[in-house]
């Protein structure tokens, strides 16, 4: 047999491998906390179970300790699916630590069940082993990682997540910084600009580059993403209100924004999102609000007054336009005349070199 631990939807891929090797496929509903799972599956008896680790809000070494004594005591294949996680993230390496080996990172059906199937074959990617250093007191595994991760999501749909994650990236061009955008949802954004714009394209790694932003649609290709040079990497999550909200990966990002709305249909999703426990260190950036708006917003915010921006009108989402929110919410130094001093030390030399004066012609 085998049993996702999950949504049933979520596990639909497993549906064809399960057939191919006459296996029962069986499912667990959901859960907010492995712990009230444990028991259902301690009482199933599997070959290989798959647990959709995105479900879960446990401490991430409370997780895996949990998955380990579960693998222990049932002697079977433990698959975990993480769909868009890098494997650098903190609970892939904590899993990792616990002896966990197989893992699918890709959000694609086609794709994961193609994972699988190489799982039931036994591969699996070995952990790229590293000689650690000793750490400083409180340190954090982020701050091994290259670039920072910011995720976005809306708290419903339709709510401008999309133009607020490329803003972000255009904002933070426009600061010096190289950025890029990563498609982390099912609106086939980043496809659909390769389909019908000019762009420069890269299907391999997943890759569509349009108006002056990299944009990134394969989960599966996060690792080799991070090994790209960029100093930030957008996350663009979609709605935290629809079933596929990638929860636990995004509240592993250093950056989390909400993107907020205060219209009659949007209050609700806002209302829940304020009310959540789990969402207390995140930014708060509404949109669509007009100028009269604003202070009685701000008002209803109370204490989270201090983490609460707003866009500015953007009918193009590749062009960005100014907003001084931004400065607030993302206080980065402006590196562009750094950047550019640099490239003048590195052009003087070769002037001289050439023999020409500070008059001369080269």
């Amino acid at each position: 047999m085998i049993l996702f631990v999950g949504a049933e939807d979520r596990g639909f891929f497993l549906q064809e491998p399960a057939k191919i090797k006459n296996l029962t496929l069986n499912y667990i509903a959901s859960s907010p906390s492995i712990e009230l799972q444990l028991t259902e599956i301690l009482q199933k008896q599997m070959s290989y179970l798959v647990i959709d680790i995105e479900q879960y809000v446990d401490p991430a070494e409370e997780l895996a300790v949990k998955i380990e004594s579960v693998k222990r005591a049932k002697n079977c294949d433990v698959v975990i699916y993480a769909p868009g996680y890098d494997r650098k993230s903190r609970i892939i390496q904590e899993l990792e630590s616990h002896g966990i080996r197989y893992y699918i990172f890709s959000a694609n059906q086609a794709d994961a069940r193609e994972t699988f199937e190489r799982c039931m074959n036994g591969y699996y990617i070995e952990p790229e082993l590293q000689e650690k250093e000793p750490e400083e007191v409180g340190s954090s595994p982020l701050k091994e990682l290259s670039g920072k991760r910011i995720g976005v999501t809306g708290v419903c749909r339709r709510i401008g997540t999309t133009t607020a994650a490329v803003q972000i990236v255009k904002y933070l061009q426009m600061k010096g910084y190289k950025a890029c955008y990563i498609e982390v949802n099912e609106t086939d954004f980043v496809q659909e600009h390769g389909r019908f714009f000019v762009s420069d394209q890269d299907e391999t790694l997943g890759e569509v580059s349009y108006e002056g932003v990299d944009m990134f649609y394969k989960q599966e290709n996060l690792q080799e993403i991070f090994r790209q040079d960029y100093d930030y990497f957008v996350f663009d999550y979609g709605a935290y209100s629809e079933r596929g909200f990638n929860k636990t990966s995004f509240l592993e990002k250093d950056i989390r924004i909400f993107v907020a709305g205060s219209k009659a249909a949007e209050m609700n999703y806002t209302q829940d999102v304020l009310r959540n426990e789990y969402y207390t260190d995140v930014r708060y950036l509404f949109n669509f609000i007009s100028e009269k708006e604003k202070p009685d917003l701000i008002e209803y915010m109370d204490e989270k007054a201090d983490i609460t921006y707003f866009t500015v009108y953007a009918p193009d989402q590749f062009e960005y336009v100014y907003n001084p929110d931004f400065d607030r919410m993302l206080p980065v130094e402006d590196i562009r005349e750094e950047a550019i001093g640099k490239k003048r030390q590195r052009l003087l030399p070769w002037r001289k070199k050439k023999g020409a004066g500070v008059h001369g012609k080269i």
